[in-house]
C-alpha cells in the first residue's frame, strides 16, 4: 500500500499539520506520532529564535511512501540530512532529474528550494533519521550574506541532482546529527543548544558548498555517482561495528570493485581522510558520546568500542580531544 503525500512549498509548520491531516493524527506540541498503519516514531518541528525551523524524524515506515512538493512563486530553501537503512530504492526527483538508489544505505545532505517540484519514493521498512531545516531567502541574505543572485550558489541549485549537488555525511555531520538526535525536549536549554548545532551543519554545508563550486578542483581523482554510491557502502561498513577492527583495505577494495589505489585515494578525496583514520575518528566520536551519557564508566565506554587495554584506550582519547576520557 503506498502512502502518497502531496503538497505545496510551505514552512515546517504548516507541513506537519498537511501530514497530520492526511496520515490522520493530531499534532501536539508541534509532535506527531506515526500511526501503527505507517509504521513507528515520531515527526517534530522546532522554532528557533533566528527564524530558522528545523524538522527531526527517527521513524521506521512500513509502507511504500511518495511525498511530492509543489512549487510555489515565494523562494524559499530546505536543507535536508537523511541518513536511509534497509534501503531496496529510493527515486528522488527534482523538476525533470531522477536520482536512483538501490543501496542498503543512504546517507547524504543536498539543498532544495522553492522554485521546482522534489519528490521522492521509497521502499517499505525503511529507518529514516532525518534533519530538515527550512529557510527563506530573506534569512539566507541576512544571516549567511548569501543572495540568490550569487554565482556558486546559484551554479549549485542549477545543477538539480546531479553528482555535484549530493553531499556525503562525514564524520563532522555524523557527530553533530547524533548530538541533535540527543537534545531531549525538556532540556532547559533545548533550544539554545539545537540553535547552535544547526547552525554548525548550515556552517559546515556552505563551506563544502563554496570550496566545490568556488575553487578548481585539486584533485585528479574522478569522482561520479557511481563512485560515491560505492565510497558510501565502503563508509558504511567501515562505521557498522566500531567495537571490531575494520576490514582490511584488500576486502575493502573488492567489495568497492576497484583497485586498492583508488579506493584510498577515492576515499580521501570524498570524507578528506584516510580509510584508517576515518574509522578511528568515528570510534572516538563514539566514545565520547557513550561517556556523555553517563551510563558508562570509562573502562565500560573502552570495553565498548574494542579497547582491550585501558590505557591504549585513553591515549587515543586524549591524542583525538587533547583531554582524557576521565575529565568528560
Amino acid at each position: 500500500m503506498l502512502f502518497n503525500f502531496s503538497y505545496k512549498y510551505c514552512d515546517h509548520i504548516d507541513y506537519l499539520h498537511e501530514l497530520a491531516k492526511a496520515a490522520g493524527v493530531k499534532v501536539i506540541d508541534n509532535t506527531i506520532v506515526l500511526p501503527a498503519s505507517m509504521g513507528s516514531g515520531y515527526i517534530k518541528v522546532v522554532e528557533l529564535a533566528n527564524g530558522l525551523q528545523v524538522l527531526i524524524n527517527e521513524c521506521v515506515i512500513t509502507q511504500e511512501v511518495r511525498f511530492c512538493r509543489q512549487p510555489v512563486a515565494d523562494e524559499s530553501y530546505t536543507l535536508r540530512f537523511d541518513e536511509v537503512k534497509n534501503l531496496k530504492k529510493l527515486t528522488i526527483q527534482i523538476d525533470e532529474d531522477k536520482l536512483n538508489e538501490e543501496e542498503q544505505v543512504y546517507s547524504g545532505a543536498f539543498l532544495t528550494n522553492s522554485l521546482i517540484d522534489f519528490s521522492y519514493t521509497a521502499n517499505a521498512g525503511i529507518e529514516d533519521r532525518c534533519i530538515n531545516i527550512f529557510f527563506t531567502a530573506e534569512w539566507l541574505k541576512n544571516y549567511a550574506g548569501i543572495s540568490a543572485s550569487d554565482e556558486a550558489f546559484a551554479a549549485y541549485l542549477s545543477l538539480k541532482t546531479a553528482t555535484f549537488n549530493f553531499e556525503v555525511l562525514n564524520f563532522e555531520y555524523r557527530a553533530l546529527m547524533e548530538e541533535i538526535f540527543e537534545i531531549k525536549d525538556d532540556h532547559p536549554m533545548q533550544k539554545v543548544m539545537l540553535q547552535n548545532r544547526v547552525m554548525l551543519l548550515i556552517e559546515r554545508f556552505f563551506r563544502s558548498l563554496y570550496s566545490r563550486m568556488g575553487q578548481p578542483k585539486k584533485s585528479n581523482v574522478v569522482i561520479n555517482d557511481d563512485s560515491i554510491k560505492r565510497m558510501m557502502q565502503v563508509e558504511s561498513i567501515l562505521v557498522r561495528n566500531l567495537s571490531e577492527q575494520p576490514p582490511t583495505i584488500p576486502v575493502l577494495a573488492r567489495t568497492a570493485m576497484m583497485s586498492e589505489t583508488k579506493l584510498k585515494n577515492l576515499f580521501k578525496t570524498i570524507y578528506g581522510m584516510g580509510l584508517y583514520e576515518y574509522y578511528q575518528k568515528n570510534r572516538m566520536l563514539k566514545a565520547r558520546q557513550l561517556l556523555r551519557s553517563k551510563k558508562y564508566s570509562v573502562k565500560e565506554a573502552g570495553m565498548a568500542l574494542g579497547f582491550k587495554n585501558l590505557s591504549n584506550f585513553t591515549i587515543a582519547y586524549k591524542k583525538e580531544f587533547n583531554t582524557l576520557p576521565s575529565e568528560i
